[in-house]
């Protein structure tokens, strides 16, 4: 089912369909309907949680804040064990990237000796969590729960003013996660404001329909910020597994001839996201807001128009 709110539904039907959707496609890959690889099943079922937490984020208030989260906390513990799946697998695709786009060291044994050692440990944690821990399954489980929970979600309230005050809230904090960001190049800064622009894209696919032109191109300005972040963070995690001594590489000659890329491409990507942190975050959030709104109106008065016309 698209993820997208459709003209012709209530926005509490809308909220049902999108989520059930969403957590249909989720459980066919794990459950193995699917017939995807592990991989695939695991990242497809955490981006599709995600957009399921954003929506939750986006209709908060007229769900109510204790459905809302208990929603949301759930679908965020489900999608816990596979985040260790995900991070071991894309680990060795950020390190081949790296050295795609750069060349071998100085040490050339540097390159193989680290990609051997992510690949073990990539070995390593698909066994443990997909095959010893079952965890797929146990997912699954709780995915369901949640699903069949969805039935009984309610908006109430005006459509505008829920949907106001989850936009104002969702862009607000991506607003400031922006500005936090600016002010200290942390990871942990980095990390939050794209957890926050995650929910700007999504928020943008949800409203889709109502002002295309906009909502498509402000999506796409978070789509591409999410991936400069995203392939940022995931070198600031392989940074810290080569800082790890104890449970890392082990072979320091190797990391260091390696460390100086990571921080080269981090840069390179910090710079782009920060250029489209300032086009994605153009409008005060007060601005940005009634705008969205004023599109709204006209969009709900459009339908009744051509309803009754």
């Amino acid at each position: 089912m698209a993820f997208r709110l459709k003209p012709d539904e209530t926005l509490a039907k809308g909220v049902r369909r999108i989520a059930r959707g969403q957590i249909d496609k989720a459980l066919d890959g794990l459950t193995g309907l699917s017939g995807s690889e592990p991989e695939e099943v695991v990242h497809d079922a955490r981006k599709r949680f995600k957009k399921v937490r954003a929506l939750l984020r986006l209709a908060r208030a007229g769900l109510g804040g204790k459905l809302a989260d208990r929603e949301d906390a759930r679908l965020r513990d489900a999608g816990r064990p596979l985040s260790e799946v995900r991070d071991a697998g894309v680990l060795v695709e950020a390190f081949d990237e790296l050295i795609e786009r750069f060349g071998s060291p100085g040490h050339p044994e540097a390159a193989s000796t680290i990609r051997s050692a992510l690949c073990d440990r990539k070995r390593e944690v698909f066994h443990r969590v997909l095959c010893e821990e079952k965890s797929l399954a146990a997912v699954a489980s709780v995915v369901q729960t949640v699903r069949n929970d969805v039935k009984r979600w309610k908006i109430r309230g005006d459509e505008w003013s829920v949907l106001e005050k989850g936009l104002r809230r969702i862009y607000r904090k991506g607003y400031r996660a922006f500005l936090a960001a600016s002010d200290a190049t942390t990871d942990e800064n980095l990390h939050e404001w794209r957890k926050r622009v995650k929910d700007l894209w999504y928020m943008m696919d949800i409203l889709q329909p109502v002002r295309p032109r906009f909502t498509e191109a402000r999506g796409d300005q978070a789509h591409q910020l999410a991936d400069a972040l995203g392939d940022d963070h995931d070198l600031a995690v392989l940074r810290q597994i080569l800082a790890d001594t104890d449970g890392g590489i082990g072979d320091q000659a190797a990391v260091e001839a390696i460390r100086p890329l990571i921080d080269r491409r981090r840069s390179e990507l910090q710079r782009d996201a920060f250029s489209l942190g300032e086009k994605a975050y153009a409008e005060a959030p007060k601005v940005f807001v009634s705008r969205l709104g004023a599109y709204w109106r006209a969009w709900r008065s459009e339908i009744e128009a051509a309803r009754f016309g």
